[in-house]
């Protein structure tokens, strides 16, 4: 009697442990970064509360995006007008490391970029960093 009621605890421990956890694939650590990301919003978090609005890209020219590539390599792509050239690019070079949630960027003489994914999905990046006291929010969409 004492087996039998030993073997139905174990057993309901069992069972009730491989369906209290389930794989949850919208967690950021669940898809690949590496990509082409657009700028779409940008922002800040005050007071626990985030604030975004529109990304915005230069007018007629190509959107600004972000290119996470493998080997770690970073690339960012601005575009700007100037007074004798349209929507000439600007290219920015780096590189990135990941480790789960937590995003480095690394650009030359510029200090590391410490951010936090908060969301990364197959068309979603959305990151968070400090900069001056300030926590900005920066959200990206996957481009073919």
């Amino acid at each position: 009697m004492l087996k039998l009621k030993n073997a139905c605890i174990v057993l309901s421990l069992l069972i009730f442990g491989l369906t209290s956890c389930s794989k949850d694939d919208s967690t950021p650590t669940s898809f690949p970064i590496e990509g082409k990301w657009q700028f779409t919003k940008d922002g800040t978090i005050t007071n626990n509360q985030e604030v975004l609005s529109d990304y915005q890209h230069t007018l007629g020219c190509t959107k600004d995006y972000i290119e996470i590539l493998a080997g770690n390599i970073l690339k960012l792509h601005f575009f700007e007008n100037n007074a004798t050239t349209n929507c000439v690019e600007f290219i920015d070079s780096g590189t990135w490391t990941r480790n789960n949630n937590s995003f480095v960027l690394s650009f030359v003489n510029e200090p590391n970029l410490n951010t936090e994914i908060l969301q990364l999905t197959s068309t979603t990046l959305k990151i968070k960093f400090d900069l001056s006291g300030v926590t900005d929010v920066v959200v990206f969409t996957k481009i073919p």
